[in-house]
């Protein structure tokens, strides 16, 4: 009778494969970790690249590392699609641009807590003669779920721009 070890990461890895992506044309589940580059959410367009070490890591089509890892490793890519996406909550970083106003920090935050129902798992923000840049790390369902957030956020009158950002 071999040992079995219980390893709690290992269960939930398990559970959240078969909930979230697929692979290949057959729909096979298959253990896998999300690419920390470019940190994708459902609706993204992605694909698995097999990794020597890591297993399989998800990556964005438009992941900056995408076009070398296709060029490059082509044998190793993986097609892979979301299923059951409304489920967990994934990891997404927006960078934030506009007029620094008294209480605008209050509104951004009543938007994405209060209105949208989202947890910030990170908030940078800081300010220089009068303009304000501000990195928001959240955690979301999926794209859809995260363009609807910004829109809400660009009818904020001070922000000049929204942009979804690779790094958190």
């Amino acid at each position: 009778i071999k040992n079995k070890i219980y390893n709690p990461k290992a269960k939930k890895s398990a559970l959240k494969v078969a909930k979230v992506i697929v692979f290949n044309d057959d729909d096979e589940v298959l253990d896998y970790e999300m690419a920390k580059c470019c940190n994708p959410i459902p609706g993204d367009v992605i694909f698995g690249f097999l990794t020597v070490v890591d297993g399989i890591k998800i990556h964005r089509s438009d992941c900056p590392n995408a076009i070398q890892l296709r060029a490059n490793y082509a044998y190793r890519i993986l097609k892979a699609k979301w299923v059951n996406k409304n489920e967990i909550d994934f990891i997404a970083t927006i960078n934030i641009k506009g007029i620094d106003k008294v209480g605008l920090m209050n509104n951004v935050t009543q938007i994405i807590s209060n209105q949208m129902n989202v947890n910030i798992k990170s908030i940078n923000i800081s300010s220089s003669d009068g303009i304000f840049e501000g990195i928001i790390t959240l955690k979301v369902h999926n794209v859809t779920f995260l363009k609807e957030l910004t829109d809400k956020l660009g009818k904020v009158e001070a922000i000049s721009s929204i942009t979804r950002t690779y790094k958190h």
